[in-house]
């Protein structure tokens, strides 16, 4: 699978179309961040080489940020070339955790049903 995704890469490296990058970078996001990460951490926008990210609370902005070298290093490797030039995280107010990371979160529970008399 990893060979698809070098190609993938590389195809979209050579396209001129400006929706190539910001679609690649998004379908590797996960890749190149990990799980937990990506949970709470999303690209949103991508634009002459600044990337704005989106966190879903203060302390996964603060964590994003203090990463903010090492992510531009793993996205510009894994696209082999200079995309981002410079990282922005901003709070998205208002967000939910995805399930799976959600130690509060209680699965649908349904009511017993009442005995027929």
């Amino acid at each position: 699978m990893e060979r698809a995704a070098d190609i993938l890469g590389a195809t979209l490296r050579r396209m001129k179309n400006p929706d190539a990058a910001p679609a690649w970078l998004n379908a590797r996001w996960a890749v190149l961040v990990g799980d937990t990460i990506a949970a709470h951490v999303r690209p949103v926008n991508l634009a002459k080489g600044v990337l704005r990210l989106e966190a879903d609370s203060r302390e996964w902005k603060l964590q994003a940020e203090m990463m903010n070298e090492s992510l531009r290093e793993r996205v510009n490797r894994d696209w082999r070339g200079t995309l981002v030039r410079e990282l922005r995280v901003e709070v998205k107010h208002g967000a939910k955790l995805r399930h799976e990371f959600d130690n509060n979160y209680l699965p649908f529970l349904r009511k017993r049903a009442k005995p027929k008399s």
